[in-house]
């Protein structure tokens, strides 16, 4: 991806726990920072002044809540749109008219589960068949 380069002053803190998370997310450190940087970016200025205010004047209680929150806003989207996704991708409400139509969609939908899982898998060892 095009982009251009900026340097940046972090904490010796800053730097090893930004180094962990790279290395737990399998992301360079420019990465991390990019994503931190954009994140930031995408905040109303109410926010930047919120942020700046809290890191002066407040505690490590308030950051690290304000942190909880902002990690569970983030879920909460990711969980929605996740939710979009699987009801945009149902059969519309009417087309299970009876209990077979639903037990078949079940099925179909689990034997589809099955076969990706086992496509995704890792090949092992060749299966041996028991002869009575």
């Amino acid at each position: 991806m095009a982009g251009k380069t900026i340097s940046m002053h972090a904490s010796d803190d800053t730097a090893r726990r930004m180094e962990h998370v790279s290395r737990v997310e399998d992301r360079s450190p420019s990465q991390i920072a990019s994503a931190a940087l954009n994140l930031y970016l995408q905040l109303p200025p109410e926010a930047h002044a919120a942020l700046r205010y809290l890191q002066a004047l407040g505690t490590e209680e308030d950051l690290a809540r304000v942190s909880r929150k902002m990690g569970r806003l983030l879920l909460d989207a990711q969980f929605e749109i996740a939710e979009r996704r699987v009801v945009a991708s149902m059969p519309p409400a009417d087309a299970l008219q009876s209990e077979d139509d639903i037990i078949a969609e079940a099925n179909a939908l689990t034997s589809h589960e099955r076969a990706r899982l086992r496509d995704s898998q890792e090949p092992s060892e060749p299966r041996r068949w028991r002869t009575p």
